[in-house]
């Protein structure tokens, strides 16, 4: 009764179900959550089985922050979350980690939001780089450009002493200037796929969860989520956690 009464004031499609008990894992008042919102209905595929608190917040979240920031991106709010909830397992399926919140229908993964006009947005293509992805590609450039003058420095060193070169070291040609670059071309610009409408939006919609979940964690939290967004309600003594 408290779950329902905790939910009345919102426009949700929901179902009351029997409490969940599964050895340590369950909840006593889940809830099978269809959809969200009455002007801009949000239909969750499949049914999330969560907790009130879960639904109240994720309102929240979806009022608030990725209604506008979708209808400001793309001109289109989103009518459909792509999503898990309750699995009865451990964090990151460790077989001797503790229950995660999933465990208690207390946590949500969605890799995908569809707007109303069709367009789907989700984490796996929209996000663009993350910092792991700049770092790794830097490290990569240093390497070559440091084996790259190695090796240069050993053929100049070869020639002086009159000793043919056997081991050519050849650049790849995608490294090297075109033509029409050599003769002052100008050559289309590279985006960064980090400006993007999807990955601005995405950003965006993660930071403001972070303002009504205790736990966030997004593509820049490691690479376990790097295709999904996991929000959850558990109770922390200390800072919230949004990565």
């Amino acid at each position: 009764m408290e779950c329902i009464q905790s939910v009345a004031p919102l426009t949700v499609d929901l179902v009351p179900i029997a409490p969940v008990r599964d050895g340590e894992c369950g909840t006593p008042g889940p809830v099978l959550l269809r959809s969200l919102g009455s002007k801009d209905r949000v239909t969750l595929n499949p049914p999330l089985l969560i907790n009130c608190p879960m639904v109240v917040a994720l309102y929240r979240w979806l009022d608030e922050a990725v209604q506008p920031a979708a209808r400001e991106a793309f001109g289109s709010p989103v009518s459909t979350l792509v999503g898990s909830s309750y699995a009865c397992r451990s964090v990151y399926n460790l077989p001797n980690g503790h229950l995660s919140q999933h465990a208690f229908a207390n946590a949500l993964d969605l890799p995908m939001f569809i707007l109303a006009d069709g367009r789907k947005v989700d984490f796996t293509h929209g996000w663009g780089p993350t910092q792991r992805d700049l770092m790794a590609a830097a490290k990569t450039k240093k390497t070559s450009a440091a084996a790259l003058k190695v090796a240069s420095g050993q053929q100049k060193a070869d020639s002086g002493n009159n000793v043919a070169v056997t081991d050519v070291v050849k650049v790849s040609t995608s490294q090297a200037p075109n033509k029409g670059q050599r003769e002052g071309q100008a050559t289309a610009p590279v985006v960064d796929p980090a400006t993007t409408a999807e990955a601005k939006f995405l950003r965006l919609v993660q930071r403001r969860a972070c303002e009504i979940f205790s736990t966030v964690l997004g593509p820049e939290a490691n690479d376990v989520h790097r295709t999904h967004l996991h929000l959850d309600l558990q109770d922390r003594n200390s800072v919230n956690v949004c990565k």
